[in-house]
């Protein structure tokens, strides 16, 4: 089986503002486009800062598949609500 080609790669930030305290999450990492037909679409992102109450729930590392780049940052909006985390840039 042939490896999938990498179409488009960048490098991501992501910050969140988690509501109960005001302190700040942030994630960096890669988003990487494949030309695949099943989820070539992946977000893997890493914490750079993470406060400490969520420290504990929240993973240190995480990654979101999917079939576009809308799909994927739908899928991390909607892990960052679980947290009570809404975006901020």
């Amino acid at each position: 089986m042939a490896k999938a080609k990498i179409i488009f790669q960048s490098e991501e930030e992501v910050t969140g503002k988690f509501r109960r305290t005001g302190e700040y999450v942030h994630y960096a990492g890669k988003l990487t486009v494949f030309d695949r037909k099943t989820k070539p679409v992946i977000l893997e992102l890493k914490c750079i800062y993470n406060n400490f109450i969520l420290e504990e729930i929240m993973d240190s590392e995480i990654s979101f598949k999917g079939g576009s780049i809308s799909q994927v940052y739908a899928k991390l909006s909607k892990w960052y609500l679980k947290f009570e985390i809404v975006f901020q840039n």
